[in-house]
């Protein structure tokens, strides 16, 4: 048995992550902050309330065709009030280019769910969707504000901090008014798990279950990025208009070949969303990951926990908390979630990359009472 290690740091290893509806989320934020910095940082205080900054006002009178923006919000959601405001304050500005449909989902179903199918849309967050000449966009609650919950163990209500509506929303329209979309390179070739939903059966006609791949797949897509196969023994180079590339649980380790294609692209500034299956012999990856100060552990991590009056038994799944200092999981700050199946721990070695411009930064912490088997 290893020796219990002080901490145990852990953003992503095992590709049984993924069942979690909650970790999908986690990495679709992760996505969508690596690919992309979708928000054009102005600096919008809640004292200003709902007055539109000048950049919004020009943005709002060069749009060429109808903005139609349907609100998913209900009632007890804390910014609801302060979204209907500020949505009334564009219409104003726009001229009649923005039609706004306020619906609850929890009064009127039908029609929530007949939008929710139209737009895919696979969380139950309070949210806004904004559909132009064909594309559509979410904009999460969670986007527009900040909430201290602190004093929810108080019985209190939860506390807007910040309310950033206008931030959110005027960056989405622009992403829908420019009419491109981001793209993330899917990588395949190595026993990845596809993104493309598995055909009906042909007796039934009945389709199977959506795939966590696939589920994911649909959140990024309702940020207006889409998702491509990119399989690399077919390319000279990883594509200049992908910026970010995802490899998912590959099962066999890449080529040389390979590994030089994923080093040029790094070090032109791309960047690589890698998800290992500790099960899976990837001595190359492996060696990829040390040379930017993370070393995959050969260990699984494992936890004793107690099962009856004096019974005591050994589990593999494991309870990360995701860490509040990064903005990928700023908002899952202290949130729990299981790690199902083996998963196996890192070792971040911030030395070995000092002066070459990488930080390393914990993203999902073990909590106490694991430690890394490696017998």
């Amino acid at each position: 048995m290893a020796e219990k290690p002080k901490k145990i740091h852990r953003f992503q290893i095992g590709l049984n992550v993924v069942v979690q509806i909650g970790l999908l989320i986690f990495l679709a934020l992760m996505v969508n902050y690596l690919g992309f910095e979708h928000y054009r940082r102005w600096d919008f205080s809640r004292d200003q309330k709902y007055a539109l900054s000048d950049k919004t006002k020009r943005m709002l009178d060069s749009l060429k065709g109808k903005l139609r923006i349907t609100v998913f919000f209900s009632p007890n959601t804390p910014i609801t009030n302060d979204v209907q405001s500020l949505l009334t304050e564009y219409q104003y500005v726009a001229k009649g280019k923005i039609d706004v449909e306020h619906i609850d989902p929890e009064r009127s179903f039908s029609r929530a769910k007949e939008l929710f199918d139209k737009y895919k849309v696979v969380t139950d967050e309070s949210m806004l969707v904004l559909d132009y000449e064909g594309r559509n966009k979410t904009v999460k609650a969670s986007e527009m504000a900040e909430v201290d919950q602190s004093g929810m163990a108080m019985g209190e209500g939860p506390r807007v901090t910040a309310f950033k509506g206008e931030q959110a929303i005027s960056s989405a329209i622009i992403d829908l008014t420019e009419g491109k979309k981001n793209i993330i390179g899917y990588v395949l070739g190595h026993k990845e798990p596809p993104i493309a939903e598995a055909p009906p059966n042909p007796m039934t006609m009945e389709r199977a279950p959506a795939s966590p791949i696939s589920v994911l797949k649909t959140f990024i897509e309702n940020e207006n990025i889409k998702l491509q196969e990119l399989n690399l023994f077919n390319v000279d180079a990883i594509p200049a208009e992908m910026k970010t590339i995802m490899i998912v649980g590959p099962q066999y380790d890449f080529s040389d070949r390979e590994m030089q294609l994923l080093r040029d692209f790094w070090n032109k500034q791309g960047r690589i969303l890698l998800l290992l299956d500790p099960s899976a012999k990837t001595p190359k990856l492996d060696a990829f990951l040390a040379e930017l100060g993370v070393r995959v552990n050969d260990d699984r991590l494992m936890a004793m926990v107690r099962t009856g009056i004096e019974e005591i038994a050994r589990v593999r799944d494991v309870i990360g908390r995701f860490l509040p200092d990064s903005p990928i999981t700023k908002r899952l700050a202290d949130v729990r979630a299981p790690f199902v199946g083996g998963t196996c721990s890192l070792t971040l070695e911030s030395q070995r990359v000092e002066g070459g411009g990488v930080q390393l930064q914990p993203l999902v912490q073990a909590e106490k009472g694991y430690w890394g088997e490696v017998d």
